[in-house]
C-alpha cells in the first residue's frame, strides 16, 4: 500500500499536535493578502486534512471545497466544520481532482505535494490543479525548501508523553530525491509503524513542472511573512495562476 493511504489517520494528529487551527489562520491571512480573492469566490483546499484551514477561509467568506483521500481526516474535517461554517467535502486522488474549470484558487498547505513515487504523477497533480482553474484562476502551493531541509536534516529523534512515544528516522535518498521517514509508534505494550516519503524539488524544477501543466509562476516566497524566498528560507511558497487559453 502507498504510504499515504495508510498514514494520515488518528496518529497523524497526535504526532503533529502543533499544526493547529491558530496556524491556520496566520496562513490562510496571508493567502488572502497575496490572492486577488472576493468574497464569495470558490476555493478549494486541496489535501484539507482536519479542516483547519477551511474554517479560516470560510471565515473570510470564500466558498469552501475541501478534498483529501483519508476519509478519517475528512469525518474529522466535517465534523468540525459543520459546527462553525458551511463547507462541501469531497474524498478523492489529488491527481484526479473532480473538478473542471470550477475554482478562482486552488491552495495546498504543509507540504501536500510530492507524495507520488514518479515524477510523472507529481506532475499529474499539477495538470489536475490547472484543469481544477477557471480561466487565470490562482495557485498557492506550500512547499518544502530543499536546500533548507537537507542542511538541517534530523536524522533520528524522539518524544514520549501519556506512555505515548514516537520515535522518527529521517534519511535522503539522493537516488530517487526523497527525504524518506520512518514514524515509530509505542503505546500500550505495542508498536505501530508509518512511512513517510516527499519528493525534494528545487525551485527551478517546480517552475519547469508548473509550466508544463499550463501554471505561470508569478511570485514566491521563503515564509507565511511574505519574506523572499532564499536558500535558508523555512518554506518554498509558490504563487501563480492558470495560463491564459
Amino acid at each position: 500500500m502507498a504510504w499515504y493511504k495508510d498514514w494520515f489517520g488518528e496518529d497523524y494528529l497526535r504526532v503533529y499536535p502543533h499544526r493547529d487551527e491558530r496556524e491556520a489562520k496566520t496562513q490562510v491571512d496571508f493567502v488572502a493578502k497575496v490572492l486577488p480573492l472576493k468574497v464569495g469566490d470558490p476555493v478549494l483546499d486541496l489535501g484539507c486534512g482536519t479542516g483547519r484551514h477551511a474554517i479560516a477561509l470560510s471565515e473570510l467568506g470564500y466558498r469552501v471545497t475541501c478534498l483529501d483521500l483519508s476519509s478519517v481526516l475528512l469525518t474529522l474535517a466535517k465534523q468540525k466544520s459543520d459546527e462553525v461554517c458551511s463547507a462541501w467535502f469531497v474524498r478523492a486522488d489529488m491527481r484526479h481532482i473532480p473538478f473542471v474549470d470550477a475554482f478562482g484558487a486552488v491552495l495546498s498547505f504543509f507540504t501536500t505535494f510530492g507524495y507520488f513515487k514518479t515524477d510523472d504523477e507529481n506532475q499529474q497533480t499539477l495538470v489536475s490543479i490547472q484543469n481544477a482553474l477557471k480561466p487565470e484562476g490562482w495557485f498557492f502551493l506550500d512547499y518544502l525548501n530543499k536546500q533548507l531541509v537537507l542542511k538541517c536534516l534530523v536524522a533520528r529523534d524522539s518524544r514520549s508523553e501519556n506512555g505515548f512515544e514516537v520515535l522518527q528516522e529521517r534519511r535522503y535518498n539522493q537516488t530517487d530525491e526523497r527525504i524518506e521517514k520512518k514514524i515509530v509508534i509505542k503505546e500500550n505494550g505495542r508498536l505501530r509503524e508509518y512511512r513517510e516519503s516527499v519528493r525534494l524539488y528545487t525551485i527551478t524544477e517546480m517552475q519547469a513542472m508548473l509550466a508544463a501543466a499550463g501554471l505561470k509562476l508569478v511570485r514566491t516566497f521563503g515564509d507565511f511573512d511574505g519574506s523572499e524566498f532564499v536558500g535558508a528560507s523555512p518554506r518554498l511558497i509558490l504563487v501563480g495562476r492558470r495560463e491564459k487559453i
